[in-house]
């Protein structure tokens, strides 16, 4: 089976177009954590509370089965493991970065109701 005819756990079939990709819940908010460091599944689960430990697992084994997160071990004493971005991930940096900085110009504060 193809990456392009790769069911995803979540029902999303993989599509032809890389965008359908970044289609399913959480996979742009995982992305633009490990934009800039790589990140244990701790810290990602830290950074993102809104999100089960197990839908969390699913997604990143989805983002690694399609090519865009990378699992790397760290050698003792860490004797752990980070997600990394897969260097077929690296073209999509800018685009991740342009949407952290839009994220950032239109986040309503806290104490204000969105218009």
């Amino acid at each position: 089976m193809s990456l392009s005819d790769r069911a995803f756990s979540s029902g999303v079939t993989t599509p032809r177009d890389p965008l359908g990709l970044l289609e399913g819940r959480w996979i742009l908010q995982i992305l633009l954590r490990l934009k800039d460091n790589d990140l244990r599944f701790s810290d990602l689960r830290a950074a993102l509370p809104a999100i089960s430990a197990n839908v969390l697992a699913q997604r990143m084994r989805d983002l690694e089965a399609a090519g865009l997160v990378r699992r790397l071990y760290l050698p003792p004493p860490a004797a752990s493991q980070v997600y990394a971005l897969a260097p077929s991930a690296d073209s999509l940096r800018p685009a991740l970065e342009y949407l952290a900085h839009w994220r950032a110009r239109h986040r309503t504060p806290a104490h204000q109701e969105p218009v």
